[in-house]
């Protein structure tokens, strides 16, 4: 179960905020527009990466979540080809802003650097 574990608000009114999420195991920061998230809360959508990039399979079968000022190397197993969906933990990341090289196949690990991820 992934887990509402901080709400930093950017613009209340707008209602924007940077969304902490943790599934006990790992931790991701979001951004996040039209929340309505708080403390506490259960999420359970699809994650959504922005400005994917050099996306390159992994021969370590391991979870990595590096995050430097605010953007993510990531290390995870890709879980729906067709739609390009990577899974980290319980959390699952829509990478379809990139392009995954044709030798990378479902249930392969790939490693991505993505700028962002956002919650929609």
């Amino acid at each position: 179960m992934i887990i509402v574990k901080k709400v930093n608000w950017i613009d209340i009114d707008s209602g924007e905020a940077d969304i902490l999420l943790s599934d006990g195991t790992y931790s991701i920061e979001c951004f996040c527009s039209d929340c309505n998230f708080s403390e506490g809360d259960t999420f359970s959508d699809i994650l959504y990466g922005f400005n994917v990039r050099n996306i390159v399979k992994s021969f370590n079968e391991e979870y990595v979540i590096d995050e430097k000022n605010g953007s993510y190397s990531i290390q995870a197993k890709l879980v729906d080809k067709d739609s390009e969906i990577l899974q980290i933990g319980e959390f699952k990341i829509d990478i379809s802003d990139g392009d995954i090289p044709k030798d990378i196949d479902k249930n392969d690990y790939l490693e991505v650097d993505i700028s962002r991820i956002d919650i929609y």
